[in-house]
């Protein structure tokens, strides 16, 4: 059979917006300082003949309930679904949606048909968020300050990177807010930030730090404190997390991560690297989740339900959050219109 559907995505102006890569959870456009942006598709049949199509693959596939499995692939610039083998994505009719991270697509959805032996090119008009960061770091907090110039993010020090305009303003922004959250917390006199040594990796929804091995301490100190100001989840359950260890260089004795997640909104999650007993420092990954705290990413989901509403941190809004909270004081930046 080998029906499949080509999404092929578009630029407000109608141009095409190429996908170059296909990465561990998601994919990158061709666009200045790409980064790995999250997808979720949502594939319904429209007509009862489809639907029992569906649902017979299902049945003999052995799926759950309401689960019908795609395989997703990245071609000559588009995004690919197939069945999950050459027999299992029937022809018929159906309407689907695309939720891309960090950019606005239609609500409605696209109705389809794919015809036997045939396919169906579904166009996603793709609007991005142009708006940018204004940096100031005059008079900033000795701490915060401390850990940007001791930092190097792709090739620059953090001072000099969160106000290059050719990066991405999401990943300046959540570094900064990362920074200013660590500022605070769990309190202005027993701050976190002290014990952060540099930043060396910052995506659009997380960062990565290099960190004294007595953070992990203090914080199953703080998991332990009747008031709770963290909680202790354990071994984080989501794969993006292993990420950290693999972006080690030093990889000898690192090999368990624990998580931790602050009390409150936004919920400071900290994934911390349990350091071997012969190294003065550690790794962490920090976040920021103002959304379902269960679901980390995303991903490519295709499914007949209803389309998942997780989705990573939008540090640009997050911004007008955080302004009102304690770590208010330490954000260095404003949000401006592209």
């Amino acid at each position: 059979m080998n029906e499949f559907i080509r999404v092929r995505c578009k630029r407000q102006n109608g141009a095409r917006f190429k996908v170059v890569k296909q990465t561990p959870d998601g994919i990158e456009f061709d666009e200045r300082d790409p980064i790995e942006r999250t997808v979720g598709f949502q594939i319904n049949p429209r007509g009862s003949a489809t639907a029992e199509r569906m649902r017979r693959i299902a049945r003999v596939k052995g799926w759950g309930l309401n689960e019908f499995k795609l395989r997703v692939s990245v071609e000559d610039g588009d995004i690919i679904l197939r069945g999950h083998d050459a027999d299992s994505l029937p022809e018929g009719l159906y309407a689907l949606r695309v939720a891309i991270e960090e950019a606005a697509t239609p609500k409605k959805n696209i109705n389809i048909e794919i015809k036997q032996d045939g396919h169906a090119t579904f166009d996603v008009p793709v609007m991005l968020d142009v708006r940018d960061l204004e940096v100031d770091l005059t008079g900033s907090d000795p701490q915060i300050q401390r850990v940007l110039d001791a930092s190097k993010v792709d090739g620059r020090s953090g001072t000099d990177w969160v106000a290059d305009r050719d990066r991405r303003p999401t990943r300046r922004a959540c570094l900064l807010n990362l920074l200013a959250s660590l500022r605070v917390r769990p309190a202005a006199g027993d701050m976190l930030i002290d014990q952060v040594k540099d930043v060396f990796m910052v995506f659009n929804d997380r960062a990565y730090m290099k960190v004294d091995r007595a953070m992990l301490k203090r914080v199953e100190d703080l998991a332990r404190d009747p008031k709770k100001p963290f909680f202790r989840e354990g071994k984080p359950a989501a794969k993006i997390h292993g990420r950290l260890l693999d972006s080690i260089q030093e990889k000898q004795g690192f090999s368990e991560l624990l998580s931790f997640r602050g009390e409150g909104g936004p919920s400071l999650q900290m994934v911390i690297a349990v350091p071997p007993v012969d190294s003065p420092h550690t790794y962490a990954e920090f976040d920021l989740d103002l959304g379902n705290p269960l679901q980390d990413v995303l991903g490519f989901v295709v499914h007949m339900g209803e389309l998942l509403d997780g989705k990573p941190t939008n540090h640009l809004e997050l911004r007008k959050t955080l302004a009102k909270s304690k770590a208010g004081a330490f954000l260095y930046y404003k949000v401006t219109e592209g």
